[in-house]
């Protein structure tokens, strides 16, 4: 949990900064399309989640550079927010199991403990009940009876 808490305020720190950034890049230029800070968040915003429609673009170097640079932290941004959320999925799959596991190896153990316990005839009624069982699944089974 504290790798996705600590994404999201990269991501908006990111998105932040590429925006504030872009327009004190852009909005000085005669040509600029991004002129104010929405137009600017907007630009950030779009690039780091590599929707990037194209309604507004950087026209400077400085722009497109920096727009190139936000593309690539975009999408590792994602491969990571993607990477440690499969991880905690299969890391809980597996503690389930596990637990599943650990419960069912100490039933058994504390079953074999109260067969330790018995006395000689119920022991010998169990293993008879085995038997009847085991001889009736094989009947079962048998197509030749």
């Amino acid at each position: 949990m504290k790798i996705l808490i600590s994404l999201l305020i990269i991501s908006i720190f990111v998105v932040t900064s590429s925006g504030v950034g872009i327009y004190l890049i852009e909005s000085p230029h005669e040509d600029a399309q991004i002129t104010n800070l929405i137009d600017a968040f907007w630009w950030a915003t779009a690039t780091v989640t590599t929707v990037g429609y194209g309604d507004v673009v950087p026209v400077t170097e400085a722009g497109r550079i920096m727009g190139i640079g936000l593309m690539f932290g975009g999408i590792s941004i994602i491969g990571v927010f993607i990477s440690a959320l499969g991880a905690r999925l299969v890391g809980s799959r597996l503690k389930q199991r596990e637990t599943v596991e650990y419960d069912t190896k100490s039933l058994i153990i504390k079953k074999i403990s109260e067969i330790e316990r018995l006395e000689k005839h119920e022991v010998d009624l169990l293993i008879n009940m085995v038997k009847d069982l085991h001889d009736e699944l094989h009947h079962k089974s048998d197509p030749k009876t």
